[in-house]
């Protein structure tokens, strides 16, 4: 039982932890200031490039990854991108009241695109327990 509940801590610690760590990237960057919506592949590819950057900037600091079950490692892969691009999008929608020049689809794509590459590249290459 208590591997069962270390587990699940385990795999909310990071999945959690993934999900919200494009916030800081995402606010700075969220109005329309010199991008084009024609550029978003670019905007997307230099999110991913980010997420890619910052998954191996941690992977110094913290080699192991905490989620130690396979298939909650795949599930995290999957379910990371896509959950950090719908918070996000939430996030943008509600700022975009405000600020008319904040589009929540692009910041869906930049955050699914982040996130993507953060958990690819550990996913890849974290030590496992």
């Amino acid at each position: 039982m208590e591997d069962l509940i270390l587990v699940i801590l385990q795999f909310l610690f990071e999945f959690l932890l993934e999900i919200f760590s494009n916030l800081p990237f995402d606010w700075p960057l969220s109005r329309k200031d010199g991008w084009e919506a024609a550029n978003l592949t670019g905007k997307c590819l230099t999110f991913f490039l980010l997420g890619c950057g910052l998954a191996i900037i941690s992977m110094l600091v913290f080699k192991r990854t905490w989620i130690s079950h396979p298939a909650l490692q795949i599930l995290n892969l999957v379910l990371a991108p896509i959950i950090s691009a719908f918070i996000s999008q939430a996030i943008a929608r509600r700022r975009s009241r405000r600020h008319p020049d904040v589009i929540p689809r692009d910041h869906f794509w930049q955050a699914f695109w982040f996130t993507l590459g953060l958990v690819f590249v550990r996913f890849a290459y974290a030590v496992r327990h």
